[in-house]
């Protein structure tokens, strides 16, 4: 599995330094290995606080205000909103229900005894030195904004489920099953391509049966098409074109459209998340290769850069984020050893590495505009 064996610190938002940010953008990462969002300024070279979330932030995404950021709790079940000015967690969305029953059918007594279903955040109890399992609930993993931006939609990695959350109320309006492709039953990840989603459903790993991209309508979850991909389909990135796959099993990325067949696209071994750089440009972080490629999506080729500064190499990319001016992407090597490198696009080279917590997995820039 991808989501790692993790470590908690607390419940308090901590800072790790006295020093403020110095007036530019800001970049977020969620460190899985700590339950925290780490805030980074890019021009001191540091992470100048730590926001206590919940278990196992992975992916996030930044309101198209640019006023919240949304980060998904593999771990917690839940989803956290962070308001990007005073750098603070707002509110948490459960993104299903608190459970009455475990698996063998038992009750579990202690989420009535501490009204859990009350709970907006599994990590209210499950947390280190709380209730045990620490890891708990359906792992939600994938996460997209309704197109009038006023749901979230979110995929769960353990039971092939998505769910609809109304951001006016924080309420979970909707939570379904999607009925399986073959083997294909885990929602790998979610993206939204105009008034459509896109689920990458996958096999239960480890697995070489495929996998499936399913469209769906945004309204009534009706599939509208399908398309077989690889093994473990491990992120989607919404394209003017369609939906770019990365196939984490392989070292190929897979264009999907409706009524079209998909365009493969080879990179290096274990792409797990994109970025789009570009007119028609997208980078992809290649977690067992140590490498980025950058792809010409018109042209089918492909340059493979090796993530090395100084004679060091940077290990497992997992996600990254552009720069305001689009000059440089914030790459997150994701080792027990974890960095936030600086990858400048014209000289295809790393111009810094940041140090931030090992275990880290996504990253989102925050402009400078939106945080006066």
């Amino acid at each position: 599995m991808r989501i790692a064996a993790i470590f908690a610190l607390g419940l308090a938002v901590t800072a790790c330094s006295a020093v403020g940010p110095s007036g530019g953008h800001l970049v977020l990462v969620s460190q899985a290995g700590s339950s925290t969002v780490a805030v980074i300024d890019p021009t001191q070279g540091k992470t100048i606080q730590r926001i206590t979330v919940g278990g196992l932030p992975h992916r996030m995404m930044l309101s198209p205000d640019g006023r919240k950021v949304y980060v998904v709790l593999v771990g917690s079940q839940a989803v956290a909103e962070i308001d990007v000015r005073s750098l603070a967690v707002t509110r948490t969305f459960l993104t299903a229900p608190v459970p009455e029953r475990r698996a063998d059918g038992t009750l579990i007594q202690a989420h009535f005894d501490q009204g859990a279903f009350a709970q907006t955040n599994c990590f209210a109890c499950h947390n280190p030195g709380g209730a045990k399992p620490f890891i708990v609930g359906e792992r939600p993993v994938g996460i997209a904004l309704s197109s009038d931006a006023s749901r979230l939609f979110i995929s769960h990695i353990r039971q092939g489920l998505l769910s609809e959350i109304d951001l006016q109320s924080g309420v979970m309006v909707r939570f379904e099953r999607l009925p399986p492709s073959g083997a294909a039953s885990e929602a790998a990840d979610l993206a939204r391509v105009g008034s459509r989603l896109v689920v990458a459903l996958r096999p239960h790993q480890p697995s070489t049966e495929a996998g499936a991209v399913r469209w769906l309508d945004e309204q009534t979850w009706q599939t509208l098409a399908e398309a077989p991909t690889g093994a473990d389909p491990a992120s989607v990135l919404p394209l003017e074109e369609g939906a770019l796959v990365s196939n984490f099993e392989s070292n190929t990325l897979s264009l999907h459209a409706p009524g079209a067949a998909p365009l493969g696209f080879t990179v290096t071994p274990g792409p797990l998340g994109m970025l789009r750089v570009g007119e028609g440009q997208v980078l992809s972080l290649n977690y067992y290769s140590n490498t980025v490629s950058l792809l010409d999506l018109k042209t089918g080729l492909s340059e493979n850069h090796w993530l090395e500064l100084a004679g060091k190499t940077f290990v497992n990319p997992t996600h990254a984020a552009l720069s305001p001016d689009g000059r440089q992407v914030y790459i997150v090597s994701s080792g027990t050893e974890g960095n936030l490198l600086v990858f400048d696009l014209n000289s295809k080279r790393i111009a810094r590495a940041i140090p931030i917590d090992g275990l880290s997995f996504d990253a989102v820039v925050i402009p400078q505009q939106v945080r006066r």
